[in-house]
């Protein structure tokens, strides 16, 4: 049986205002779970309190149901890619790699002009370029699942479908959860799709449960 990962009973507060509440959702290796949903409604915090990185006072997280505390990295459990970048400004790539005991050669079989890139700092590399990077760092990482914020977003076309690929390729051994506002991205790589709204999440068989949820306007 596949290892699996799953949460619930998460609530998130921002004020009176209610981000989350009750959220179940569960993933296991072999499969690519997305969650979509309007700017502001949370899908960010909802990876980083999977994570750890945002502390809520109710929250389980468990693996084959056991449940999780600490520093998932170290334990080689979960890896996160942030919204925001995940490698510092003034770290080379070559570091970044080391940092994250990802071969190279994983980046090099897409990107064979990386190898030049590789004592570049962070800074130094065009947006999209370093997003896909980064990725990918995460998705070769040793962690059974990998949690993904806005993956696509900025990211050249031409990259987008070697991230796909990659993205299909790496659920043989891990599980996914990913969300990005690009849906149509989203939908071509994930098994599974929730919609999250008014706090809580919603399973999605099709556009047009998109369309029934107020996603988007037509199919």
């Amino acid at each position: 049986m596949n290892d699996l990962l799953e949460f619930d009973g998460i609530e998130l507060s921002y004020g009176p205002q209610r981000i989350l509440s009750g959220i179940y959702m569960k993933c296991p290796v072999g499969n690519i779970t997305g969650i979509l949903g309007r700017n502001g409604c949370g899908k960010s915090s909802l990876l980083k309190v999977v994570f750890g990185s945002l502390p809520v006072p109710v929250r389980s997280v468990r693996i084959n149901g056991q449940y999780l505390a600490g520093d998932y990295m170290k334990k080689q459990i979960i890896a996160y890619l942030p919204q925001e970048d995940l490698i510092p400004a003034n770290i080379q790539l070559r570091q970044a790699l080391r940092l994250f005991d990802v071969d190279p050669r994983h980046i090099l079989e897409y990107f064979p002009e990386a190898e030049q890139f590789l004592s570049l700092r962070s800074r130094e590399l065009s947006g999209g370029y370093r997003r896909i990077i980064e990725a990918m760092m995460v998705l070769h990482s040793r962690a059974t699942f990998c949690l993904l914020d806005e993956p696509f977003t900025g990211v050249m076309p031409v990259h987008v479908d070697i991230l796909r690929h990659v993205l299909t390729k790496a659920k043989e051994r891990k599980g996914i959860i990913l969300t990005d506002h690009l849906y149509r991205q989203v939908l071509s790589v994930a098994d599974h799709l929730y919609i999250l709204s008014d706090g809580r999440t919603f399973a999605i068989k099709d556009h047009e449960d998109l369309v029934t949820r107020g996603y988007i306007h037509t199919l």
